[in-house]
């Protein structure tokens, strides 16, 4: 199991790093002190919970779990001297699974912790395929690009879906044109290019792995 403590009173951090070694002994965690570092940490591993103080240096609370919602779904524990309603509500809005008023005692947050877990546990996880930095689910319609939801349409999807599934595999536009747009087809080379120049632009920074082969097709690869 990896943790990530965001907290940036060292001592809470370390109280709470001591008292969740002792209930999960093969614990991996992570302890970080302000919000921008977190956000670092938590694109750079996968996490199994995460912590997260609302007042932070750099970047507060509500800002790193509105960023980290945007593409994962990690339990997170908010930990905050902010006990009113109105900040308690926004960060459940925000998607956290739980809210602990400071002062609290780490033998809540410990239970707070089993509880969420056990929730988790009792859920089927989203299978996530990673292939350079896209992440998809074809049977999800979902693909991320950096951890970024983008939206395809239903030829694109056709068409990654065909490229990811044979990593390499030169296809000429004809070979498209048959098995995404069907043998029955009667359109021209020149929809395929267009549907390609499409989904380039949508897959952002892996636009490259939609690569030319000269006078030939086309073929997907880092």
């Amino acid at each position: 199991m990896k943790i990530l403590i965001v907290e940036d009173e060292k001592h809470l951090n370390d109280l709470l790093h001591d008292y969740v070694l002792d209930q999960y002994k093969t614990a991996s965690i992570d302890q970080v002190y302000d919000g921008l570092t977190a956000l670092s940490r938590i694109h750079e591993n996968t996490y199994d919970l995460i912590l997260l103080d609302v007042m932070l240096p750099h970047m507060g609370g509500f800002e790193v779990c509105r960023k980290v919602r945007e593409s994962s779904n990690v339990p997170i524990i908010m930990l905050s001297a902010l006990n009113d309603e109105e900040n308690q509500l926004k960060g459940y809005n925000l998607g956290i699974d739980d809210y602990v008023t400071k002062p609290y005692s780490p033998k809540i947050v410990i239970k707070k912790i089993e509880a969420v877990l056990a929730r988790y546990e009792n859920t089927t996880p989203e299978e996530i395929f990673q292939y350079g930095i896209i992440e998809y689910n074809l049977e999800k319609y979902k693909i991320l690009v950096d951890h970024k939801e983008i939206e395809l349409n239903k030829k694109e999807w056709e068409l990654f879906s065909l490229f990811v599934t044979n990593i390499g595999r030169m296809y000429t536009r004809e070979d498209l044109l048959n098995l995404v747009w069907g043998y029955d087809y009667f359109g021209y080379e020149r929809t395929v290019d267009t549907h390609i120049k499409r989904l380039r632009q949508k897959l952002g920074s892996a636009a490259p792995y939609v690569k030319t082969v000269f006078k030939s097709g086309y073929k997907f690869e880092k």
